[in-house]
């Protein structure tokens, strides 16, 4: 019976959680001895989702007399292509379980920084959100007491009364023009982050970070931490250095890092060596390119490229964490402080204006 096909089986994109599950599943039964037709089956019962689809369509290709190789090949692009890649390289060079683990640790380090970033534009959203709400209610709620006012007392209108009218009548368009705004800056935000990135389906992680690619500093560092870290895993596992710098070039989704890692890969392919093919490279940063021509000179490429990655982890780090301590307050900050002035403008401006004109002697 010929296999479906993952659109056919409907199938979604598996998400990274569920791949570090698997291959704990996959690491433990390998090693316990079990069936993996079996031992699949029996895990895709239990689970649920799409970890459970994938577990249970792996066991009914593997049950035909497919290798674990060709049955996770077959998902095509609902893996990441680096997935895929790894699990090769650890069957050819017989240490799968470890090739898996080697892979769960990345994937988790990743992942963690990921959700860093991310966590970090919460509460900012939710400072906005809520201005937005009290502007509303503001409009609402005191500024037509205030008009009233004016209007009991036979006053003309002064600068400050003719502010807040306009804050009323106009609330209809910038009431529903911020979230509409919002939306549209999301958007935007998330194309242009797709524009400057490959196929998600290379990515060991999510494309969402890379939707907030103005953020300095944490997305560039944060793929060269992925792309040494996947090279690394790669080279340990005996994969063919062309091969792997291509792998680990598209597991960032970095467009820069996927041009000169092809590039280099290239010319090693025709037989120049590593330290010459990192020459066009300029791509890459100076520290990066100067690691691995290191690493080649002293023939510990694996060992330089695992230190590579961690320098460049640590900052992503530093700059993620240093991102989601302080562009939460500064933003609440300016907020705040922008809103105090707007506040201390449309309401004490409309009172100080009472009193003076209360105060007018012509009045009196």
């Amino acid at each position: 019976m010929p296999d479906q096909s993952p659109t056919d089986s409907g199938s979604q994109a598996m998400r990274l959680e569920d791949l570090l599950a698997f291959n704990e599943e996959v690491g433990a039964l390998i090693r316990a001895g079990v069936p993996l037709d079996l031992g699949l089956r029996q895990y895709g019962a239990s689970a649920s989702g799409r970890l459970g689809l994938f577990s249970r369509r792996l066991s009914e290709r593997v049950s035909q007399g497919v290798t674990l190789q060709e049955a996770i090949a077959q998902e095509g692009d609902h893996l990441p292509g680096i997935y895929r890649a790894i699990v090769e390289a650890g069957i050819q060079a017989g240490r799968l379980p470890e090739a898996l683990e080697a892979l769960s640790v990345v994937a988790r380090v990743l992942l963690k920084l990921h959700r860093q970033v991310i966590a970090s534009l919460i509460y900012p959203a939710i400072v906005l959100g809520l201005v937005w709400l009290m502007l509303i209610a503001f409009s609402q709620q005191i500024i037509p007491r205030f008009l009233h006012i004016w209007e009991f007392l036979h006053l003309e209108p002064g600068p400050a009364i003719n502010m807040m009218s306009m804050i009323r009548e106009t609330m209809p368009y910038w009431g529903i023009g911020t979230p509409v705004v919002a939306v549209a800056l999301f958007c935007w935000l998330q194309a242009a982050g797709n524009r400057n990135s490959a196929s998600p389906a290379g990515r060991l992680v999510e494309s969402r970070l890379h939707r907030f690619a103005w953020i300095p500093g944490v997305v560039r560092n944060y793929d060269c931490a992925t792309f040494l870290k996947i090279l690394a895993l790669l080279v340990e596992h005996e994969t063919p250095l062309h091969e792997a710098l291509i792998l680990a070039g598209h597991s960032t989704g970095n467009r820069q890092i996927i041009i000169d890692s092809t590039t280099i890969a290239q010319r090693i392919q025709k037989g120049d060596s590593l330290q010459e093919s990192l020459q066009p490279a300029t791509r890459l940063p100076k520290f990066l390119r100067w690691m691995l021509r290191s690493g080649a000179e002293s023939g510990k490429l694996n060992e330089t490229l695992k230190l590579a990655a961690d320098v460049y982890e640590k900052r992503a780090s530093r700059h993620a964490e240093l991102l989601r301590v302080v562009l939460p307050v500064v933003l609440t900050v300016f907020i705040a402080g922008g809103v105090t002035l707007l506040y201390g403008l449309v309401l004490f401006a409309p009172v100080r204006e009472l009193y003076d004109r209360l105060g007018d002697p012509v009045l009196m």
